[in-house]
């Protein structure tokens, strides 16, 4: 069984996760700028990754199109963003706007916590990170458990760490291998 990892990076969270999962999941991985036909041939389980981008899995449109081409059996997705996996609520809200109903039930898709490169971001992008951080600083005070913090209250962005949306909505948190998730 063929599988290719296509992934859409901004500021190298995402190709780094892409990297981990690909070198777990034996998989060759593709940016999404350099795929053509040929790399999409005899692929029977595509995967792709990429940030969230003001709510949504970016470049999801060109994945679909890309899996369709593909002749793929099977369609996996991931997103990585700035907000804490303990954000359910935030993260749910993100893969409604970004899946159908259907992909939300068909398509296994994961949730993976990364950071913010401000430098390598866009003035537009940056912009609107500071919109929503004055919009934050005005809400009541959280507590550390609600910000993303591990259960001895402190915060480690950095940690690879990962959200596995189930079909029926439930969730399971992990460190580590990737290969450890599955459904059921």
């Amino acid at each position: 069984m063929g599988m290719i990892l296509v992934y859409k990076s901004k500021s190298g969270f995402t190709q780094r996760y892409a990297q981990w999962v690909a070198w777990d999941m034996g998989c060759e991985i593709v940016p999404v700028r350099k795929v053509n036909m040929s790399t999409l041939e005899g692929c029977d389980v595509f995967v792709y990754g990429a940030r969230i981008h003001a709510g949504r899995v970016d470049g999801l449109p060109k994945a679909r199109e890309l899996f369709a081409a593909s002749k793929a059996k099977r369609f996996v997705i991931f997103a990585t963003g700035a907000t804490p996996c303990s954000q359910t609520r935030t993260v749910n809200g993100m893969w409604r706007n970004s899946l159908t109903p259907d992909e939300l039930v068909h398509v296994p898709h994961f949730y993976m916590q990364a950071g913010i490169c401000y430098e390598k971001l866009g003035l537009l992008d940056r912009m609107m990170l500071k919109l929503a951080a004055s919009m934050l600083g005005r809400q009541e005070q959280r507590n550390p458990m609600e910000v993303g913090a591990g259960k001895d209250g402190i915060v480690r962005p950095s940690t690879f760490q990962a959200v596995w949306n189930y079909p029926d909505g439930d969730f399971v948190y992990f460190d580590g291998n990737i290969s450890a998730v599955s459904y059921g």
